[in-house]
């Protein structure tokens, strides 16, 4: 269904060793002509040319296991009474050749039914889009009046007597017992309120445009949307694939390949190009404006926090890094040009993060201390992240020399261990904010979504510094 990737892993997709690609001796192109489904069996019946002996089938890139395949016909394992109503990714391949494979659209309606559709109705009709033929109706939805979230602050929660306890009490209370629950779930109400509102000033704003042209709004996408696709680069498939993890049941990349190849340009090139046509929308609008207000949260300043930019700069970019974690060190290749580009208007903040259970990245976290001892973290950081390798003590004491370090003092530093209870200090801090792993991002105390695999850090950056800059400017109108 149409999401994350990995979303689909949460079904139990039981797998079987499969071979390499064989060396296809089949002619003629691969195609599929239909998927049709058995709720009761537990199978996914595909129909089409050219499947060879033994296909690769992946549903939104979960490979499924094969229970029978002839040229015309593969029957695969696919708990359909499990899986959500959606749409769904459909991937066959005999090999890496153009003609050797193909893909479809398949609609699963409640384990029912199945069908192919194309790109246009997936993104025109899929979950949480408004009806094809115009904008969402305040009342469209049965339960639209049904209860709200979260009372009022000034709520009554409880009376005991003449004592009032207010909503606002007991939040008080929750953040001071469980600051990090209290946070996680502020984020997620917002994060959701954000989506949905997101999806309806989009529905919005296509009708208008829609309206305007003489069009409906499904014809407007569809005239719109194809000419700003563009082809996804090699790069985004080895993210797309990398951000998968076990996900892909320990099948290679170019077995993977066909099918995260068909995601990107069916799912994601799609997505992005309705995400820019809709800024292009958003632009040109007088009235269109997102004021949904994220919730924040005050960073406390600690001893361990090593800081480049000024005090007083707008946007603050607080990193909470793990030097033997390969994706923060991807991001933290991008903090020079970041720099470079938005000088005295961003301040970047470290703060460690390094899972409390490795030992390894507790010591490295230490040695970056030693390091801000003596005000040379960022040397020291990057010294450490330009080679890749374990992290042992030898590596680090090559780091402290690259960075320009006084070798005894940073030697005699690390052995004692003196720096040790900042990092606990970082880690508890880190909780309390609902933090639990590197990397993670806070731009002006509000988390900073995860980024898309097929977005390079300086892009991912830029979005948030962007965003951040235009929200300080309203904040002072």
């Amino acid at each position: 269904m149409r999401g994350k990737p990995v979303s689909v892993v949460a079904v139990a997709f039981v797998l079987a060793a499969a071979p390499a690609f064989p060396q296809p001796v089949e002619t003629s192109p691969l195609a599929i002509s239909g998927a049709r489904p058995d709720a009761q069996g537990g199978t996914l019946t595909i129909t089409g040319t050219g499947f060879g002996s033994t296909p690769f089938v992946t549903l939104d890139l979960v490979p499924l296991i094969v229970r029978s395949a002839t040229d015309v016909e593969i029957v695969a394992n696919a708990p359909i009474s499990l899986m959500p109503p959606g749409d769904y990714i459909l991937t066959v391949s005999r090999g890496s050749d153009p003609g050797d494979h193909a893909s479809l659209d398949v609609a699963l309606h409640g384990g029912v039914d199945a069908g192919g559709s194309s790109p246009a109705d997936r993104s025109a009709t899929g979950p949480g889009r408004a009806p094809a033929g115009g904008r969402r109706a305040a009342d469209d939805t049965d339960d639209a009046e049904g209860p709200g979230l979260a009372a009022t602050p000034d709520a009554v929660a409880a009376t005991v007597g003449d004592r009032i306890i207010t909503v606002a009490e007991v939040d008080r209370e929750w953040r001071r017992q469980d600051p990090g629950g209290f946070i996680a779930l502020a984020r997620e109400i917002h994060d959701t309120r954000w989506r949905f509102t997101d999806e309806l000033v989009a529905e919005e704003l296509i009708a208008r445009e829609a309206e305007a042209q003489g069009l409906t709004p499904q014809e407007l996408m569809e005239r719109e949307i194809p000419p700003r696709v563009v082809e996804m680069p090699e790069s985004a498939a080895q993210s797309l694939y990398a951000d998968l993890g076990t996900a892909t049941r320990g099948y290679s990349y170019e077995r993977m390949k066909p099918a995260l190849r068909a995601w990107l340009e069916r799912v994601t090139a799609r997505e992005l190009a309705r995400m820019n046509y809709l800024e292009e929308l958003i632009a040109i609008s007088t009235n269109a404006e997102l004021t949904l207000d994220p919730p924040r949260i005050a960073v406390e300043r600690t001893a361990q926090d090593a800081v480049l930019g000024p005090e007083g700069a707008p946007v603050e970019l607080v990193v909470f890094g793990d030097f033997q974690n390969a994706d923060y060190g991807r991001f933290a290749t991008a903090f020079g040009r970041v720099r470079e580009t938005y000088g005295d208007r961003i301040r970047i903040v470290f703060k460690h993060l390094p899972p409390p259970d490795r030992t390894a990245a507790i010591q490295a976290a230490q040695a970056g201390q030693c390091a801000n001892h003596q005000n040379l973290f960022w040397p020291f950081h990057d010294a450490l992240l330009s080679r890749p390798a374990v992290l042992n003590a030898n590596r680090l004491r090559q780091a402290a020399v690259e960075a320009g370090l006084d070798a005894g003092q940073f030697s005699a530093c690390l052995t004692s261990g003196e720096t040790r209870p900042a990092i606990m200090d970082a880690l508890d801090e880190a909780i309390r904010y609902g933090l639990h792993t590197s990397p993670g991002f806070l731009v002006n105390g509000r988390l900073a979504p995860e980024p898309p695999p097929f977005l390079p850090p300086f892009e991912y950056f830029t979005r948030l510094i962007e965003e951040a800059l235009l929200q300080v400017s309203r904040d002072r109108r």
